[in-house]
Parts: C-alpha cells; structure tokens; sequence
C-alpha cells in the first residue's frame, strides 16, 4: 500500500498526487537554477525515494510529507532545498 491521502494543515484530507509533488520539486529546482533536465532527473528520483519508504503508510500530514522532501534535498541538493524555504517564507 502506499499513501493515497495527505492531511492538510486545515485538516481537509486530500488526495495524494505525484504529479503534484513532482512539480513542487521541479519548480524550486527551477529556482534554483538548475537545468532542465536535471530539473525532471532529480523530481522524479526524490519522489521515487520518498514513496518508496512510505509504501506501508496510507496517509501522512503534508507537514511530515514536506520534511522527508526537504531532508531528502538537504542531501542531495542544498540549492534546491533553500529554494523551496525560501519560497515558502514568501507565501507564508
């Protein structure tokens, strides 16, 4: 089983999209200056990994989800983790 549901902050349970997450990712490495198909390589190899070490798990707070992201980017792309922090102390 893998996560199908993401728990929002607001509390709404929402359906989980890889596609989404996957353009989270793309964007900040856009961000971050880093080329486009290295963009695609990286979104698609961090959202591998973080679902793979979730199969077990049917659902998970966006909170907890975005952590595993950032901690997953803090070591494999520090440019593109700061500029999804830095992106969301903009919209927040």
């Amino acid at each position: 089983m893998a996560v199908s549901r993401v728990l929002k902050r607001s509390g709404k349970r929402e359906r989980f999209s890889r596609a989404k997450l996957q353009r989270s990712i793309e964007r900040a490495a856009k961000d971050a200056g880093i080329s486009p198909s290295r963009r695609r390589e990286l979104a698609l190899d961090l959202v591998d990994s973080v679902l793979d070490n979730m199969k077990k798990r049917s659902s998970m707070s966006a909170v907890e989800l975005r952590e595993r992201v950032l901690s997953r980017l803090d070591r494999q792309a520090r440019s593109v983790a700061s500029a999804w922090r830095s992106f969301d102390r903009k919209r927040k």
